[in-house]
């Protein structure tokens, strides 16, 4: 296993800057409001041919916030399981109490601390800082997380730090997957269950995961990265700046997986968001499982599962190659299935066909379906698979204006008849074919 990095402090001071410069880009949502990280986030970095799972951790707090208790258990964790502890501080407002109390509990966990001055701009700066020297930690690093000074100092000290595991010089592609879905679906429940212990804080008020959350878990010996997400809104419900910053992360995070898990409410049905989520989810061109969770509430089973199939292919037509699960993150049932459909959905995204298998299925196509229109044939004078990630074909065809939406849809279901691509969306592209090759 890697050796993990956790990034501890008081409200404020930076801990998710930094965290973003590690990874080089805004995954953790930045903001004012103390608090705004709640969870913890991790995410693997590699630095100098060694790779550490940095995390991110919610700020220490008092009681004025609700999720106090939460917050602070949540630090204990990250902490009792980190190899390495970054006690984050300010070196603009010096040393305040709690930076003390935070001090004194972490100098008793046993593990490797390097304390980390933040925000000092300048080497001129930097005796702002020499203050927190009578904290008695031995390695003090005076950065900028903001500015990105010191940063490759302070990776240097945490290379020191990790022991040398050849094992971690391997590279092997961990599948990422994204839980998605309305606020209160259960995304929380699920990865705390797949986890093993509680990553994610689970309350019943709507928007408690404000910001992507990554966790690894460990399923039957095989490694995952699972994401959990922000509840998504529709449009008319974004009340605050803070709603609009999780969903803004959200997409970001789609980007970034391999499958994506649409999660539903059993007792709720596929609604309107659902179908949002979907057109996102398919505009984002990922490969996609429907989840139904809460399943260990319905009775009728066998009626509600015809029911909900029903929901998907009629509300979502544009994706009823994705398969749907029924599952309950309270009880853990089918939860592993989830990681094996995600395979099995992952290796279909990635295929990539050769040009005899392609030219098999195409020509068998238009002999047994020739399009024509106002007197025109439409004919295929080349085609290719390009891209996989998702299936991406190019057809070079005699007229642009022929293509009809319906003769597509004919061509994308010979594909997925003679080659599957169950839970992966399939992109054709066509342009127009000229037979005279340009001058050079």
């Amino acid at each position: 296993m890697l050796t993990k990095v956790a990034i501890v402090g008081r409200p404020n001071v930076g801990k998710s800057t930094l965290f973003n410069r590690f990874i080089g880009r805004k995954k953790a949502i930045i903001h004012k409001t103390p608090g705004t990280t709640r969870d913890r986030n991790d995410y693997e970095v590699s630095w100098k041919n060694k790779k550490f799972v940095i995390t991110d951790t919610a700020g220490w707090s008092t009681d004025i916030f609700v999720f106090s208790k939460d917050m602070s258990r949540q630090l204990e964790i990250a902490i009792q399981k980190a190899g390495i502890v970054l006690f984050i501080v300010d070196g603009k407002t010096g040393i305040h109490p709690m930076d003390a109390e935070i001090a004194k509990q972490i100098r008793f966990s046993q593990k490797k601390i390097i304390l980390v001055v933040n925000k000092i701009d300048t080497q001129a700066e930097e005796i702002r800082g020499y203050e927190f020297y009578e904290f008695g930690f031995n390695n003090t690093v005076f950065v900028s997380a903001n500015h990105g000074r010191n940063i490759n100092d302070l990776l240097d000290k945490i290379w020191d730090n990790i022991k040398y595991d050849r094992k971690t010089k391997k590279t092997h592609e961990i599948l990422k997957i994204i839980l998605v879905g309305k606020p209160n679906v259960g995304k929380s429940s699920f990865i705390n269950a797949v986890a093993k212990e509680e990553r994610s804080i689970v309350h019943d008020v709507p928007g408690t995961t404000r910001d992507s959350l990554t966790a690894h878990v460990q399923i039957k010996d095989k490694e995952y990265i699972v994401i959990d997400t922000a509840g998504l809104h529709r449009g008319s419900k974004m009340k605050d700046d803070m709603e609009y910053l999780s969903t803004l992360s959200t997409n970001y995070a789609i980007e970034s997986a391999d499958v994506a898990v649409l999660i539903a409410d059993a007792s709720q049905g596929i609604g309107e968001t659902e179908v949002k989520i979907a057109r996102l989810l398919l505009e984002k061109r990922k490969s996609v499982i429907v989840a139904v969770n809460k399943w260990d509430l319905i009775e009728e089973k066998e009626e509600e599962a015809k029911y909900f199939v029903e929901q998907l292919r009629e509300r979502i037509k544009f994706m009823n190659w994705a398969d749907i699960i029924f599952i309950s993150a309270k009880t853990g049932q089918r939860l592993e299935k989830i990681f094996q459909e995600a395979e099995l959905v992952f290796k279909q995204y990635s295929k990539e066909l050769t040009q005899e298998e392609l030219n098999e299925v195409i020509r068998d196509a238009l002999t047994r379906k020739t399009y024509i229109s106002k007197g025109k044939t439409l004919k295929f004078k080349e085609y290719a698979q390009v891209a996989s990630k998702p299936p991406v074909f190019v057809f070079s065809v005699n007229d642009i204006e022929l293509v009809h939406f319906s003769y597509e849809r004919f061509l994308e279901n010979c594909l997925r008849s003679r080659f599957g691509f169950h839970g992966t969306p399939i992109i054709l592209k066509f342009r127009k074919y000229y037979r005279e090759k340009q001058d050079r």
